[in-house]
């Protein structure tokens, strides 16, 4: 049986809970708010499912070179509601008018980010965004295996790790009418982080919350905002990285998964068909891109270039060299954070601390902060941040 000694060796794949023929694991929360396996003992039979099909157990990938293109979507709307080039919008069609279901994650009534399904364009649209807290795969495995089985076309989205559990679960049996695309990921935060969250931004505002991006496009794409929807319209939140308390503890890597500070699946090559992130230096790419948002694509299988070739009408799009893509926009590609020194302590105050208290402690609050998070929304609000970010680029070029 699945033995988790050491929760670095755990990525919360959900792979092991959905193949135990007993049902006999579980996936618990911890005192950090991520899920590990427990195994009822009585029930388990020890017929080794759970430790074949650990992701982590399985050999890494190499570094082969992917195919490399930039993408950016044609349709305005599409473009402005995905956090970068749209790319993953014209794969949910493509399998949506074959007859086919498309896997990703949404936030739940109760704001907990968990995949599902929908086999309606309208319906993923729920899955576009990114959203900076990993999801709680449930029994998706075991949905989309069935409906894989049944002929129907799947696409299947998520962090690396959880594209991995999903071929684990299948026992690496190839389906052609699977279509996997995975993020580039800089970790995972704590769900119990998130939860206190949305909970001090809820009595903040006093309404219920009912969406939430890390990266939204409220500002424009070079300044990306997380944003919160309440249920009452009127209030509104949009904050930049160096505003919202979330985004300040994400990437100050205090809050990550233990797995993700020595990732397993940190490779070039990928189980999945697609691998996608941000593009920020488009331009350098085609002077064809706007600055509105772009999507980095790795194409690692045959399979991944024929739907590519496929949906490619839907987008603008070039070739890119890989060796500058990783170094202006995929250091996450292979590398991963450093532990933060006060992980620990960060984790113990946590439990025992509102959200408040957190930031004040953990995260730098000078008058300098604040001006800077002031600064950029001024600008928009009085219509002159467009100005001043072309002066910015201008600067950089």
């Amino acid at each position: 049986m699945i033995n988790v000694s050491d929760k670095s060796q755990c990525c919360g794949c959900w792979a092991c809970e959905n193949i135990c023929p007993k049902k006999c694991i579980t996936m618990k929360e911890d005192h950090e708010g991520f899920r590990y396996p427990e195994i009822d003992e009585d029930s388990c039979i020890n017929c080794g499912l759970c430790e074949r099909v650990c992701p982590i157990k399985l050999p890494k990938q190499n570094d082969d070179v992917p195919l490399s293109y930039v993408v950016q979507h044609k349709n305005s709307n599409i473009l402005r509601t995905s956090t970068s080039g749209g790319f993953f919008t014209s794969i949910a069609k493509y399998a949506i008018e074959k007859g086919g279901v498309v896997f990703g994650a949404t936030f739940d009534v109760n704001m907990e980010l968990r995949h599902s399904y929908s086999d309606t364009l309208e319906g993923c649209k729920k899955f576009r965004g990114s959203k900076y807290v990993q999801s709680l795969i449930g029994d998706t495995y075991k949905q989309a295996k069935s409906f894989l089985d049944s002929g129907r076309m799947v696409v299947f989205s998520g962090t690396p790790c959880q594209i991995a559990g999903l071929y684990g679960f299948l026992k690496e049996r190839i389906y052609e009418n699977l279509i996997t695309v995975d993020l580039v990921c800089h970790g995972v935060p704590s769900p119990l982080l998130f939860r206190k969250y949305i909970s001090f931004y809820e009595k903040k505002g006093k309404s219920k919350i009912i969406n939430y991006l890390s990266r939204d496009k409220y500002y424009g794409y070079d300044y990306s905002t997380a944003t919160i929807f309440f249920d009452n319209k009127k209030k509104q939140y949009h904050k930049g990285m160096e505003a919202d308390i979330m985004l300040r503890l994400y990437f100050k890597n205090i809050c990550s998964r233990p797995s993700c500070y020595n990732c397993h699946f940190k490779t070039l090559n990928r189980v999945s068909d697609f691998t996608i992130f941000d593009c920020w230096n488009a331009q350098s790419v085609s002077k064809k891109f706007s600055r509105n948002g772009a999507t980095n694509v790795f194409i690692h299988t045959p399979k991944g270039q024929l739907v590519f070739d496929k949906i490619k009408e839907d987008f603008l799009f070039a070739s890119s060299q890989i060796n500058y893509i990783i170094e202006h926009d995929g250091l996450m590609i292979k590398h991963f954070v450093p532990v933060n020194s006060e992980r620990d302590e960060f984790f113990n105050d946590l439990n025992k601390q509102d959200i408040k208290y957190i930031e004040n402690k953990y995260l730098n609050n000078s008058n300098l902060k604040k001006i800077c998070a002031f600064l950029k929304p001024f600008l928009y609000r009085i219509g002159i941040f467009k100005m001043y970010m072309m002066y910015k680029n201008r600067c950089i070029k």
